[in-house]
């Protein structure tokens, strides 16, 4: 009986990783895709309340390495570079059931620009997501951005 345990046990391990090696999609990278870069515009404010109405949804945003929370009411969304498999709304959707939506980060100056806009005011702000940690890493911050509808 203790032999074929041990039998058993050999076979399990000899051919779990071949069964295994079976079940992993495909390909060089199977889930790496092209960055997920997204331009959101809108009106930046200091409370969900003063942001409702002045888009066509509220989107909070925390800046990371403080306690700061700002909410944008957000006119425009929109992935951009290449082959894109999301829209902006798509990437909003993602983040819409989790406060805050979006985490932000980026260097010192983007950060402190962003810091900086008063409640109510236009703004652009671009970056690259991660939409499984809700990661907003800015590489723009565009206070009053020309061609914005006011």
């Amino acid at each position: 009986m203790a032999l074929r345990f041990a039998a058993l046990l050999l076979a399990l391990a000899v051919g779990a990783p071949a069964g295994h090696a079976r079940s992993i999609p495909g390909g060089p990278f199977p889930n790496v895709g092209p960055p997920l870069l997204l331009r959101l515009e809108g009106a930046l404010e200091a409370s969900p309340d003063a942001a409702r109405g002045k888009g066509f949804t509220v989107v909070s945003l925390a800046l990371l390495g403080s306690d700061e929370q700002r909410w944008l009411a957000v006119t425009e969304a929109r992935t951009f570079g290449g082959d894109q498999p999301l829209s902006g709304k798509d990437v909003i959707d993602l983040v819409a059931p989790f406060r805050p939506n979006f985490l932000l980060a980026g260097p010192a100056e983007l950060m402190s620009a962003l810091r900086g806009v008063p409640p109510g005011a236009r703004v652009r702000i671009e970056g690259l997501v991660d939409p499984g940690s809700r990661t907003y890493y800015l590489r723009r911050v565009e206070r009053d951005p020309e061609g914005s509808a006011r």
